[in-house]
C-alpha cells in the first residue's frame, strides 16, 4: 500500500511588544483559540518580540514560553524600533509564511483564519485594509487619511491607501525582505515593492483599551515622513522644480521692474525702493533654502547610516529556540 506523506506547513505569527503587560494574558487566550482552530492544517510557532520592555511583560511572556512551548520569546538589548523589532523576528522565522499581529489587541487575531485560507489559494502576501480605524484622535485619524494619499502619489511602487502591516507574507516574500538590511524601513513599502501575489481584506481596527499607545501625532508624523523619505524621491524633484520656476518668475520680474523703471505707466504711480520688501523676500529666501537643505540633508543622513552597516538588531535574550 503507498503511502503519501505531506509535509506539515508552519506558520510563524510575529508579536511586538512595549510594556504591553496587561494586553499580552489576553492575547494569548484569543490566539490560542484561533491556532487550536487551524491544527489540522498548520502548526503554529508565536514568536513575541520585546523591544525592552519596563514592565511586567518580560516574565508575563516567559510564563507563557514555559507552558506553552510553541510560544517563543526574544529580548533586545535596547528599543530598535519597531521596524527593527520585526527584522529580528523576520530572521529568527522558520515558517512557510508569518504574520506580523500587533500586541495592543487592535489587530484582530479571529481574522487569521481567513488570512490562512488565501494565502492556501496561493497568495504570497494577505494585506489588511482598513475599513474603520475607531480612533479617538480625530486630527490623528484625520492625519492618517492624508499620509495615505500622499505616499501613494509620491510612492515609485504604488502603495495601497490604507494597507497596514497586519499581514500573511510568505516565505519567498519573507527570504526577499531579508536581503534589504538597509537601516530606515518601511515594512509595507518594502512587501509591496518585492512584489508577488498580494490580495487585501479589508477589517475594522479594534479600539485600545488597556494600556497607552505610544504612536501620538509627533510619532506618526515622524513615522509617516519616513515612509515618504524610504519610497520617494520626489521631494528632491520637487527642489529641483521649484528652483528652475523661481529663477524663471525672477527672470520675468526683473524684465519688468526693469521696463517700469525706465518707462513708467502713467496710470502706475514710481515704484517705492522697497527696503522693507527686500528684507521680506531675504528672510523667504533663506527659509525656503534652510527647507531644501534639510530635504537633502534626510537623503545623504540615509545614505551615510546605510554605509556604516551596522547591525537593525542586538538580541540579549532568546526563548524556546533550539
Amino acid at each position: 500500500m503507498n503511502r503519501r506523506f505531506y509535509k506539515v506547513k508552519v506558520l510563524t505569527i510575529l508579536i511586538p511588544v512595549l510594556n504591553e503587560e496587561v494586553n499580552l494574558p489576553i492575547l494569548y487566550s484569543r490566539l490560542t483559540k484561533v491556532l487550536d482552530g487551524l491544527k489540522k492544517r498548520l502548526r503554529a510557532e508565536v514568536i513575541i518580540l520585546d523591544n525592552c520592555s519596563e514592565d511586567s511583560t518580560p516574565s508575563i511572556a516567559k510564563e507563557i514560553c514555559r507552558k506553552d512551548k510553541n510560544w517563543k520569546y526574544v529580548r533586545y538589548s535596547r528599543n530598535f524600533g519597531y521596524h527593527g523589532s520585526l527584522a529580528g523576528g523576520f530572521d529568527l522565522s522558520t515558517g512557510d509564511a508569518l504574520i506580523v499581529l500587533a500586541g495592543d489587541l487592535q489587530e484582530p487575531p479571529e481574522l487569521i483564519p481567513r488570512m490562512v485560507d488565501y494565502w492556501e489559494e496561493g497568495y504570497d502576501v494577505v494585506y489588511g485594509v482598513l475599513e474603520e480605524r475607531n480612533d479617538s484622535n480625530l486630527i490623528k485619524t484625520l492625519g492618517a487619511k492624508i499620509f495615505y494619499q500622499l505616499i501613494y502619489f509620491m510612492s515609485d511602487s504604488k502603495l495601497p491607501i490604507s494597507a497596514t502591516d497586519f499581514r500573511l507574507i510568505s516565505r519567498r516574500v519573507v527570504n526577499a525582505v531579508n536581503t534589504m538590511r538597509e537601516p530606515d524601513r518601511y515594512l509595507r513599502g518594502l512587501v509591496h515593492w518585492v512584489g508577488f501575489k498580494q490580495i487585501p481584506f479589508k477589517y475594522s481596527r479594534d479600539k485600545r483599551i488597556h494600556g497607552k499607545s505610544i504612536a501620538g501625532i509627533w510619532y506618526s508624523t515622524k513615522w509617516a515622513f519616513n515612509a515618504m523619505m524610504c519610497f520617494s524621491h520626489l521631494p528632491l524633484r520637487a527642489v529641483a522644480y521649484f528652483g528652475l520656476f523661481t529663477m524663471l518668475g525672477t527672470a520675468v520680474a526683473s524684465i519688468y521692474f526693469i521696463f517700469v523703471r525706465f518707462f513708467p505707466p502713467a496710470w502706475m504711480p514710481v515704484p517705492p525702493t522697497g527696503t522693507t520688501a527686500i528684507i521680506l523676500i531675504l528672510l523667504f529666501a533663506i527659509g525656503i533654502n534652510s527647507i531644501f537643505l534639510g530635504i537633502m540633508g534626510e537623503y545623504v543622513g540615509r545614505i551615510y547610516n546605510q554605509g556604516k552597516e551596522r547591525p537593525l538588531y542586538i538580541v540579549d535574550e532568546k526563548i524556546n529556540f533550539k
